[in-house]
């Protein structure tokens, strides 16, 4: 492995630090052959990795790079970063440097995940990967979109039998599904610049604290990279195998801040004097989020700012914003009871609010759901509701035709404390109904 460079960054955008969270570690896994009184659990044989592959251990590193090849969905990727849902194997052993990533996969929106697979025997070789995997994406932050196209050409096929196979990246990948070739380019090359990735460091038995990986995550802390360490437990059963991806830790990006350890914990301090104030207040923020905002601020400039103020007053009354590929809900988490959609914002900007006619019409609170719609509508000169056939599917609009938009609700600081307001009813509302049951 090569000397290890460190990316340096001063531009104030790309300053960003590392949280990391654990999972809990999960028992024997069993099969029952009914829930009836007198059936037996039978605990299922694990398969195990070895180094390198023999008669006696055929299952090795090579071994689990061609599974997830075959099979991109293992990966758990919709619990790390929903953005990257859509995962097309590119191909093994890309040549970054001195050595070779194990497996590039990358979306249809040019997003790109490098996955390292390793088995897990002592703790310096587990310190080894998460360094070597960073070096990697430190590497091809410098690359251009030419530069990633050399070096997969310079890959041997997925399989092997098959030499004609394309080695044109957007070939590979628009070949699941029709996608524009000159968007592609432009955002793989983007993605490429801002060192913005999805690393996995995927094996078997991997028990790894975070307090080794502190030290290498703030050399790096300049990237837009999530890091997961993921584990995949494969099993055998009659017929077949079952597969139990599991994410062990995963790194949470923050716009500005400083990592330190503290008592065994990865955590964010504020900036000291001198640095750069992060007037943000701190957030947390993935490669979705900022998928997310990024195109909203194409269609709305300046609407990030206006949201994300939104979406911290929000949190004071359990309502958290959630992301997934191509919206936000916020979520409103009561103390007591389940939760609530109260309102999804697409990735155009428009506010959707039929989930939460559905939950309220389920609860049987869909008079509270419709006094929010009109405390909305009321905030916004000349916007009403529009009253379809099916009462669950009412939602505010300027026209009487589109739904309405986030960037005309948060305009102004009157009709953001209006929203607010209108979230505050209707939680006292439910509340009120769920006392009286």
């Amino acid at each position: 492995m090569g000397a290890r460079t460190p990316l340096m960054r001063t531009d104030p955008y790309d300053v960003c630090s590392i949280r990391m969270s654990t999972k809990t570690q999960y028992g024997h896994t069993l099969f029952l052959d009914s829930f009836q009184a007198g059936s037996y659990a039978k605990q299922l044989n694990r398969i195990h990795f070895s180094k390198n592959a023999s008669d006696n251990a055929p299952y090795d590193e090579a071994w689990l790079q061609n599974l997830i090849m075959r099979h991109p969905s293992l990966l758990p990727v919709d619990q790390i970063e929903p953005a990257f849902t859509t995962l097309v194997p590119v191909c093994v052993e890309l040549p970054v440097g001195s050595g070779f990533l194990d497996n590039l996969l990358v979306t249809p929106a040019g997003d790109l995940a490098l996955i390292e697979c390793k088995l897990w025997r002592n703790p310096e070789a587990r310190r080894d990967v998460v360094a070597q995997i960073l070096e990697y994406a430190s590497t091809m932050s410098n690359w251009t979109y030419e530069s990633l196209q050399e070096a997969i050409n310079r890959t041997k096929p997925i399989d092997a039998s098959d030499v004609a196979a394309t080695r044109k990246l957007y070939e590979v990948v628009s070949a699941k599904g029709e996608i524009d070739e000159s968007s592609f380019h432009d955002a793989v090359s983007r993605n490429l610049k801002r060192g913005r990735f999805l690393l996995l460091i995927v094996g078997d038995g991997i028990r790894e604290g975070v307090e080794s990986m502190a030290r290498f995550l703030q050399q790096y802390a300049g990237f837009h990279f999530t890091l997961a360490l993921v584990e995949i437990a494969l099993f055998e059963v009659a017929g077949g195998y079952i597969a139990q991806p599991r994410v062990l830790a995963k790194t949470t990006n923050i716009d500005r801040g400083i990592v330190t350890l503290n008592d065994g914990q990865i955590v964010i301090k504020p900036p000291t004097t001198g640095q750069i104030v992060d007037t943000s207040g701190g957030r947390r923020t993935t490669i979705t989020q900022e998928r997310y905002f990024e195109r909203l601020e194409i269609i709305f400039p300046g609407i990030s700012q206006r949201l994300n103020a939104f979406v911290d007053t929000l949190a004071s009354y359990n309502v958290l914003a959630e992301f997934g590929t191509e919206s936000m809900i916020l979520r409103w988490h009561p103390d007591t009871g389940k939760n609530w959609n109260l309102g999804t914002i697409s990735q155009y900007g428009l506010l959707l609010l039929d989930n939460m006619g559905a939950q309220a019409n389920s609860a049987a609170l869909l008079e509270f759901h419709k006094q929010y719609l009109a405390k909305l509508a009321g905030l916004v000169p000349g916007a009403s509701v529009r009253k379809t056939p099916k009462e669950t599917a009412w939602f505010v609009t300027e026209d009487n035709k589109h739904y309405i938009s986030v960037d005309v609700l948060l305009a102004n600081e009157t009709r953001t404390d209006g929203w607010v307001d209108a979230i505050k009813n209707f939680q006292a509302a439910v509340m009120r109904e769920s006392q009286d049951e």
